[in-house]
């Protein structure tokens, strides 16, 4: 079930998709770049007409074009706008405070350990160069030689990285190099340090005049949380509109099912909510097959109506796939995070064995609170590693289960009826559901092998296509008989002027649309001009 969404979110979403057409478009091209219902759209709309400026179109077939202002520019206030606009913010606000407060802790911490862990040294030195103990002096010395290790360890993995990712470069550098002084001389030709350290001053510079791709933070909170991704809670019914659209209003429950891999009975219930969020219609065939109709959705503003790239694929063309563990974050930076984490948690537990009292402000700051943060820290990635194996498995049966769907359709190609190998579904653990979800009949042949036959799917995805080939190609807005600027396109110019003295009358002052009038009796209003 889609979300239920604010007033203003819905308003939001119109917005976005205006923006996109410069402003101009009808309630259908609205509801199939969001996926709002058509009386949502409708209603919404009206109310924005009041807050922004624009203008009101109709054509010959009483359809409604909204023309904004590209700039958007209010021309009336909404009660509670403002308090929509500082929720999105605060929130907004809160989750990057959020994101920076993990990086802070990580980082912050590890700055304050090194920084202890010198002044431990610093002390430590002090001690032994005014100590006869040599133990006593080796001790105190003994957070300056963690230091010295922590770096060391560091600079090695620094450069074995660099190594690794630069290793085959300049191995065939240095073998052409070799080549060349072996050829030129022992100093090979004049300038070649000159060349090579300027190279390397090259590459130094650039390294301090490239930015990171991303905020260190976002890396950070991908680490604990896993790659995320921003889920629109009607993406499933903008791909419906969108396929809609590209099936030219008329559709069957088969060519849904092929595109979210559903069975033909749940297609059958979405088409039919479907058909009350758009306004749709239902036909039946000769056949008994239902086709799903919805030319309100179709009507547009654009009269170029090329496919934009947004197909939906059909279900089999689009296996899942494991997401990485931390998304898109280099290796790089994984192992530097848990460096730094792991010398967090190490730290923490230091200071907790080496305090008397664990509840002192010592052992809260530098004990505890860095403890238990490097734990949870761990935690939540650990967790979704041994998720992602029970994950795995899930994945890879439903990777089976579209295999199994695209052999269904398969067996319709070139809508006919036919046989498939029974041993395709009886050899795989999804295949009974599969069968099942999709109306199979079983046939077996003389020497005992079974076949499997899919005759609704043919017939619906047969259905499907005949009617979209008998509808017509598309509902383009058509000629405007009216429009709320006064600007004249289809009446002749003495009926126009005849329909604005009654619109005159009727609102009781300058030829101007009131928004405020119903929009049955705006409709009505043109209907009449037309007759007479």
């Amino acid at each position: 079930m889609a979300k239920r969404l604010t007033e203003f979110e819905i308003e939001d979403r119109i917005l976005d998709s205006l923006r996109g057409r410069e402003g101009v478009a009808t309630a259908g091209d609205v509801a199939a770049d969001t996926g709002l219902a058509l009386e949502e759209v409708d209603q919404v709309m009206r109310q924005m007409v009041h807050q922004y400026k624009s203008h009101l179109d109709v054509d010959d077939e009483g359809n409604l074009l909204f023309r904004f202002d590209p700039s958007f520019q209010q021309r009336g206030h909404s009660p509670g706008r403002w308090w929509h606009e500082f929720k999105k913010k605060a929130w907004k606000g809160l989750t990057l405070a959020f994101k920076g407060w993990i990086m802070v802790m990580l980082v912050g911490y590890t700055v304050a350990f090194v920084a202890l862990l010198v002044a431990f040294a610093i002390a430590g030195i002090a001690a032994a160069a005014s100590s006869d103990s040599d133990a006593g002096g080796e001790m105190m010395l003994l957070p300056f030689y963690l230091i010295l290790r922590v770096l060391e360890v560091m600079f090695w993995i620094s450069l074995i990285d660099s190594t690794h990712q630069q290793r085959p470069r300049r191995m065939r550098r240095g073998h052409r190099m070799g080549r060349s002084m072996h050829g030129r001389g022992l100093f090979g030709s004049p300038g070649m340090g000159r060349r090579r350290g300027g190279g390397l001053m090259s590459r130094m510079r650039q390294k301090k005049k490239e930015k990171p791709s991303e905020p260190f933070y976002k890396k950070v909170f991908r680490y604990v949380f896993g790659p995320q991704t921003d889920s629109d809670p009607l993406a499933m019914e903008k791909a419906f509109a969108r396929f809609v659209r590209e099936n030219n209003g008329r559709v069957t429950a088969a060519d849904w099912a092929a595109k979210t891999g559903s069975s033909l009975q749940a297609a059958e219930n979405a088409l039919t909510a479907s058909a009350v969020r758009f306004q749709g219609d239902v036909n039946v065939t000769d056949d008994g097959v239902l086709v799903y109709t919805f030319d309100q959705l179709r009507v547009t503003s654009e009269t170029d109506t090329d496919d934009d790239g947004k197909v939906l694929d059909p279900i089999w063309e689009r296996p899942v796939r494991l997401a990485p563990l931390t998304g898109k974050n280099p290796k790089k930076t994984d192992r530097w995070i848990t460096i730094l984490n792991g010398f967090n948690l190490t730290m923490g537990a230091v200071v907790l064995g080496s305090v008397v009292s664990l509840a002192s402000p010592v052992a809260i700051g530098l004990g505890w609170i860095p403890l238990v943060f490097s734990t949870l820290f761990f935690a939540f990635p650990l967790g979704r590693m041994v998720r992602r194996r029970f994950k795995k498995k899930k994945i890879e049966r439903e990777n089976e289960r579209r295999r199994l769907i695209e052999a269904v359709y398969l067996s319709a190609e070139k809508r006919e009826e036919r046989a498939v190998d029974g041993q395709i579904f009886e050899t795989s653990d999804t295949g009974d559901v599969v069968a099942r979800q999709f109306d199979a009949e079983v046939d077996v042949n003389d020497a005992g092998d079974v076949f499997y036959r899919f005759p609704r799917v043919s017939r619906q995805l047969s259905a499907g296509e005949q009617a979209r080939s008998q509808a017509t190609a598309e509902l383009v807005f058509g000629q405007t008989i009216f429009s709320s600027d006064e600007e004249e396109m289809s009446l002749e110019e003495a009926e126009m002027e005849e329909f604005d003295r009654r619109l005159a009358r009727e609102l009781g002052g300058e030829v101007e649309l009131d928004f405020d009038l119903e929009w049955e009796e705006l409709q009505q209003e043109v209907s009449e001009a037309v007759q007479s």
